[in-house]
């Protein structure tokens, strides 16, 4: 190649990678001005309980988490075959216990004689919140799977009712139905939507819910998903997908997320 092609090319090449990294660069110092504080002080959040400590979903886990002064519990609800409300992940027992097979296949009573881990059992919904209810501490529970699960928006509403901890209480979903349904019934409860991967807009979620939960992930993608968020009064909260070190925590904090579901509570003292 001629040397003065050998210069055009290096110029052109240059010019390329200015743009690419002036872009970026552009990019999130526009978001970084526009940014907005939090609504409230920044939440701590344990998911599921905060699984680092103790067995998923399991009273020893929210105790665990109680004890270390998080402002919420996260776990997941869902249903047994005889109507009881179980707080488990996934839709079977296979990976958190010792017995196999579908939650709605299997009675209560069969699913309390499972181990969860570390000789724990798991927990009815009534008695996360009778314990979150002995320490006053907000829970965030979630209709798991709510279209295998009809009528547990009005179980769950009717336990908090009798508990009287529903003004204590943000419901989540990832179901469109499911919010609307929980709205529909009772127009004071708190409300949640939770969004999933390649989510980049909150706006108008379903059940008019006062809360939003996007991954932290997709917040690092389009910040203003905060902004847009709050200058509608809707609080922020986020979950990690594989970001959940001191980089995203930091970068959360510094778009000004409401709340963070954590897995490990205690690392967001650290950074």
């Amino acid at each position: 190649m001629p040397v003065n092609g050998r210069m055009s090319f290096a110029r052109r090449l240059t010019g390329c990678l200015v743009v690419v990294i002036l872009i970026p660069l552009v990019y999130y110092g526009v978001q970084a001005v526009l940014r907005t504080p939090p609504l409230v002080s920044p939440q701590r959040i344990a998911h599921r309980g905060g699984l680092a400590y103790a067995p998923e979903n399991t009273l020893a886990a929210f105790q665990n988490a109680i004890d270390q002064g998080v402002d919420w519990l996260e776990f997941d609800v869902q249903m047994t075959k005889d109507g009881a409300l179980v707080v488990i992940h996934d839709e079977t027992v296979d990976r958190t216990t010792n017995g196999r097979g579908a939650v709605r296949d299997l009675t209560l009573e069969q699913i309390r004689s499972l181990d969860a881990g570390q000789g724990q059992k798991v927990p009815t919904f009534r008695e996360v919140v009778d314990l979150a209810k002995s320490h006053g501490t907000k829970i965030l529970p979630e209709t798991k799977s709510a279209h295998l699960y009809p009528g547990v928006e009005e179980k769950m509403l009717r336990e908090l009712g009798q508990a009287a901890y529903l003004d204590h209480t943000v419901i989540q979903s990832f179901e469109t139905a499911s919010l609307e349904t929980l709205h529909r019934l009772e127009s004071k409860a708190q409300l949640c939507a939770l969004y999933g991967l390649w989510a980049l807009d909150l706006g108008s979620p379903a059940g008019d819910a006062r809360y939003v939960c996007p991954m932290a992930e997709m917040v690092l993608l389009n910040p203003g998903m905060v902004r847009q968020a709050h200058s509608e009064g809707r609080q922020v909260f986020v979950y990690f997908g594989v970001m959940e070190n001191a980089f995203g925590r930091s970068a959360m904090r510094f778009f000004g997320v409401d709340g963070m579901i954590v897995n490990d509570p205690m690392a967001l003292d650290g950074g």
